[in-house]
């Protein structure tokens, strides 16, 4: 490396030679002996003079271009709109970056990661990004990848406002478009007869005919060795010369390596100049901006159930039961603990492995609860009943303030949500918007429901999986979670769903409120304090919500399942599975979670007349007074006045 400001003569020749001839920035014809050998980042700024770090300017484009990398993107943006602190951290960021990595072989290009909290603004920023760098002619076009076709026509929409025009239904672009946006299904189809990944190929070469960056959204769902993953790598790891992945949830449930990604200690590493993270909470990859720290989300409080469950297990064999077992826990109750593995107590030898079983009680205690519409439990368990109705009253409750606010169920399967929309019907007399599928008039349902902001507009949206994800509903201030899913990646991202905040609102007016299991699993770390999946729960990610938690990668590869006999006709898709049937399952909530610490609602009624007249929550009113002591009372007792 270069200690010296001025690039040498034989950089000067390699540096002109790799231009073609033409200015990096104008394109317009230069002369070896004129031209500028440019620092992509400055030097005042700690670029170095290396090659990979130059580029060849005209004379009046190298000096107008300013020391200072000022990112020329006020006139991308949407009329009104303002970027926040964090968006133009990355952008500059992201943006030396870029023009470090554009010049170098595909081979030792470094994608650069952004982590984003769900609903902080991480479409805006990277389609606003990708715009500035085609207006400066660093790129040509802009393949963006996302996770499913909804969020594929809401990618199109948002890149739209920063006048980014991508073509989402074939894959070409048009002379009028900019670049094309796909779904990692697209990517990976394999056409039947000839075995290939066909689309795959098709981008690959699109990458080859243009200078093409490449947005990988939701990077989460790219596994090495799974299909999505290895399409991926093939469309875009040959030619693409800008690369972004971005993700509010870095990690997969499955501790698997995503492409692409750089890895410390088995842990994903956010440290910059090549990525940017942007948590909830400060971390150790950001100190000085967060998400609720710059109100960019909601603030929230959890309201965990308890409750007995009663409830059989069968396991079946080529559709008939072979074995059945009772069990009565409460929701709290220890699962690793009731049932242990059993020891000689001379050798040590293990004599019975109840490693399956809990994780089957796990599964099943929790799908016991929330059994709805089965003929035991038509309208759903008492579990059911009450914490439907307890959020329904607490969205009317927020509803005074915030007239248009909506609610948010997550469900097990399609017929869990078909269920327990039926079930809110009956207890509360709300009727609900059911979106469980890609086809039909779902995707209308959806965007009709978040632009419509009127408290004539039905109140509840159900789902199972389809809102769980990059769906923007700003107005979702209250989640019910229905999923037997317990991995934190799926709770996160439901999580993120209600904490979007609307501009027109007072911050303070917007507390988001999510119910779900008190599970009382507890956590444990493997030998290289990795958190151990199948032990991890949700009562836990809404106590530490605060703290950053990055799954560490699996030590060891994943085993391929090995293909299993031919199943006669007429036979369940599985030989052995399991189902549970529900006796009773009550529901109970003592206490509330905000910031991490645990209220009992019995004390929080003190605080209710005082709640009421700030249109505050009692617990946030609490956490207040806890944090400033009776000076801090006093002045929300003024403010109330």
């Amino acid at each position: 490396m270069s200690n010296s400001r001025c690039f040498g003569s034989s950089q000067r020749m390699v540096i002109y030679l790799r231009s073609e001839g033409k200015c990096r920035i104008c394109s317009t014809a230069i002369q070896l002996s004129t031209f500028h050998a440019d620092h992509i980042v400055p030097w005042s700024k700690g670029g170095t003079t290396t090659l990979s770090n130059a580029q060849a300017l005209c004379p009046s484009c190298n000096l107008s271009k300013s020391a200072t990398m000022t990112v020329p993107y006020a006139n991308h943006m949407p009329p009104g709109w303002e970027l926040r602190k964090w968006q133009e951290e990355f952008i500059n960021r992201f943006y030396a970056s870029a023009l470090q990595q554009v010049a170098k072989p595909p081979a030792e290009i470094q994608a650069f990661i952004l982590h984003a909290f769900p609903g902080a603004g991480k479409s805006l920023a990277q389609t606003l990004a990708a715009r500035t760098l085609i207006e400066q002619n660093v790129i040509d076009q802009v393949i963006i990848c996302v996770p499913s076709k909804l969020l594929r026509n809401q990618m199109e929409d948002d890149a739209r406002r920063v006048g980014l025009f991508l073509n989402r239904k074939r894959l070409e672009v048009n002379p009028n478009e900019q670049g094309l946006v796909v779904t990692y299904a697209q990517i990976g189809y394999v056409e039947q007869e000839s075995g290939l990944m066909v689309n795959a190929e098709r981008l690959r070469k699109l990458c080859q005919e243009k200078r093409t960056m490449v947005i990988g959204d939701e990077m989460h769902h790219l596994g090495e060795g799974r299909n999505w993953g290895d399409a991926f790598e093939l469309a875009f790891s040959q030619h693409s010369v800008v690369r972004l992945l971005t993700s509010g949830t870095p990690f997969r449930s499955d501790s698997q390596r995503l492409p692409w990604v750089r890895y410390r200690q088995r842990k994903i590493d956010l440290s910059p100049p090549n990525a940017y993270s942007y948590g909830y909470g400060v971390s150790v990859w950001n100190d000085k901006y967060s998400a609720l720290g710059d109100k960019v989300v909601r603030d929230v409080v959890f309201h965990p159930w308890d409750g007995q469950v009663v409830f059989t297990v069968k396991r079946h064999e080529f559709g008939a039961v072979v074995e059945e077992r009772s069990f009565s826990h409460r929701l709290t109750d220890n699962i690793d603990e009731l049932y242990p593995d059993i020891t000689d107590p001379d050798t040590g030898a293990k004599l019975v492995n109840n490693k399956a079983l809990r994780a089957q009680l796990k599964s099943k205690r929790r799908e016991a609860c929330i059994e709805c519409g089965t003929a035991r439990h038509p309208h759903g368990t008492d579990y059911v009943r009450d914490q439907l109705i307890a959020a329904n009253d607490k969205l009317t409750e927020c509803r005074r303030a915030h007239p248009w606010a909506g609610g948010l169920i997550v469900c097990n399967t399609i017929v869990h949500a078909d269920a327990v929309a039926r079930a809110l019907k009956h207890w509360t007399g709300e009727d609900s918007v059911v979106v469980h599928s890609e086809s039909g008039n779902d995707a209308r349902a959806i965007k009709d429901f978040r632009e419509t902001r009127t408290a004539a507009r039905v109140k509840w949206i159900v789902s199972v999986g389809k809102i769980s994800e990059g769906v923007d509903i700003k107005h979702l201030r209250v989640g019910v979670y229905f999923s037997a899913i317990q991995a934190p990646l799926r709770w996160t991202q439901i999580l993120g769903r209600v904490l979007r905040t609307e501009d027109d609102l007072p911050w303070d007016l917007q507390t988001a409120h999510f119910f779900q299991y008190d599970d009382g699993i507890e956590s444990i770390e493997g030998e290289d304090g990795e958190l151990i999946a199948s032990s991890a729960n949700i009562k836990l990610f809404a106590e530490s919500l605060m703290e950053e938690r990055w799954v560490t990668l699996d030590s060891k590869p994943p085993t391929p399942t090995p293909p299993g006999p031919r199943r006669p006709p007429g036979i369940h898709d599985n030989f052995t599975y399991t189902t549970v049937e529900t006796d009773q399952a009550t529901g109970v909530c003592t206490e509330q979670i905000y910031e991490g610490v645990r209220h009992n609602n019995e004390e929080l009624k003190l605080y209710k007349i005082l709640a009421a007249r700030l249109r505050m929550p009692e617990v946030k009113i609490a956490a207040l007074i806890e944090k400033g002591g009776e000076d801090e009372w006093r002045r929300a007792l003024e403010a109330g006045k």
